[in-house]
């Protein structure tokens, strides 16, 4: 009969088999998904080569059909050619930044039209697309009050609504509005403000801390006449 000793030393042999055992399958397991692994790296890497190369043998051509989507106005399919430029490492071909600015400047001010409801999220996700995050620019636009418009002083006060907004985000709180013959009318996005009789060149000033834009519009206020204050007392 076996010695408790002899027993013990037998069942540790076949705990350590089993665990080696298991250890080597899993080591065997790990070496097999990481060969896997890096082989269908190399075909990805392989792939993206041979696009590359494709594009780049056809890259003049795709520029032109770039060129004239951009000259028509066709935006969208523009948009998906920029991502082929983005893609294979040529994001400032030629003219290409200019375009890139022009076609956020359009999708941002037709938005415009929904403000204060402004999709930002939708406009950033735009930006992110083409790929256009290095324009740091900020971009400023008035909305009321309309170039050339009239007022009577009895109209105040008159409110002052613009945007300041950027590929980080809207910086509309940061407007500073100013008057050519007033001066410093306020700040925000929204003011409400009593200029002084005749014409005033009113500008809407707005950063996104490294960057600075500007709009400027034009009115004309008129001293309430004697007549029409009669009537609005009445």
């Amino acid at each position: 009969m076996l010695s408790r000793k002899t027993r013990y030393s037998i069942q540790l042999a076949m705990i350590l088999s089993v665990f080696f055992f298991v250890l080597l399958n899993l080591i065997f397991r790990l070496m097999v998904d990481i060969k896997a692994e890096s082989t269908k790296k190399n075909a990805e890497e392989e792939q993206k080569e041979r696009a590359r190369q494709e594009f780049t043998l056809h890259m003049e051509d795709h520029y032109r059909e770039l060129q004239a989507l951009y000259t028509s106005h066709e935006y969208e399919k523009a948009v998906d050619i920029i991502k082929l430029f983005n893609t294979h490492g040529q994001p400032d071909y030629k003219n290409l930044p200019e375009i890139k600015k022009e076609i956020r400047l359009f999708y941002l001010k037709k938005k415009l039209d929904f403000i204060p409801k402004i999709q930002l999220d939708e406009y950033m996700q735009l930006s992110k697309d083409i790929d256009i995050e290095g324009d740091d620019s900020t971009e400023v636009f008035i909305r009321t009050p309309r170039y050339g418009q009239y007022f009577y002083t009895s109209d105040f006060p008159i409110q002052l609504e613009g945007v300041a907004l950027s590929v980080q985000g809207d910086f509309s709180h940061t407007l500073v509005w100013t008057s050519s013959v007033d001066g410093t009318l306020g700040t925000g996005r929204t003011i409400g403000i009593r200029p002084s009789v005749g014409e005033h060149e009113i500008t809407a000033t707005g950063t996104n801390g490294r960057t600075t834009g500007a709009m400027t519009t034009r009115i004309y206020i008129e001293k309430t006449p004697d007549f029409l204050q009669k009537q609005l007392r009445d």
